[in-house]
């Protein structure tokens, strides 16, 4: 059943509807303090939002703020899983996405800008393998080296299958 309603974990939301009947995330042990800003919001124009279950990194661009983080797409995270690097090859990984983050974009080309959005960190936790990619076999291959990296960087996340 999809429901409209206001987001509340992004500044600048509008009225969505939102809803899917699958289960990211379950169980949520420990989560950084909220608050963090999503810095490459228009990566994820095109899809309109940011799943919950993305793996996130620190932005480690000049001028970026302490709470300024980079989500990584299932792409790259896809590359790297399937790297010898591991998925944890674009950045030391600091956990993954609690809740969808939605993108709008205001304009069109150069000028084109985005809602400022923000996200929870999950550190340790239990999600499920089929949230993490876009297809059956995105979401094995990337699964496959979430497991591997348990323990990496101070996170315990466990693929549930």
């Amino acid at each position: 059943m999809k429901q409209d309603f206001q987001i509340g974990n992004s500044f600048d939301s509008q009225t969505v509807s939102l809803g899917h009947a699958k289960k990211v995330w379950r169980r949520i042990d420990e989560q950084l303090p909220g608050g963090y800003h999503i810095t490459n919001m228009s990566e994820f124009a095109s899809a309109g939002l940011i799943q919950a279950g993305m793996a996130v990194v620190k932005d480690t661009a000049s001028g970026a703020d302490i709470r300024d983080v980079k989500v990584l797409t299932w792409a790259r995270l896809k590359a790297g899983a399937s790297a010898d690097g591991g998925i944890d090859s674009h950045g030391s990984i600091i956990g993954f996405t609690q809740e969808d983050v939605p993108v709008y974009q205001h304009g069109t080309g150069a000028s084109a800008t985005y809602n400022y959005g923000t996200c929870n960190i999950i550190v340790k936790g239990e999600i499920y393998g089929y949230m993490l990619g876009e297809t059956v076999a995105d979401a094995a291959t990337i699964s496959a080296a979430v497991k591997d990296m348990t323990q990496k960087n101070g996170l315990s996340i466990r693929v549930i299958d």
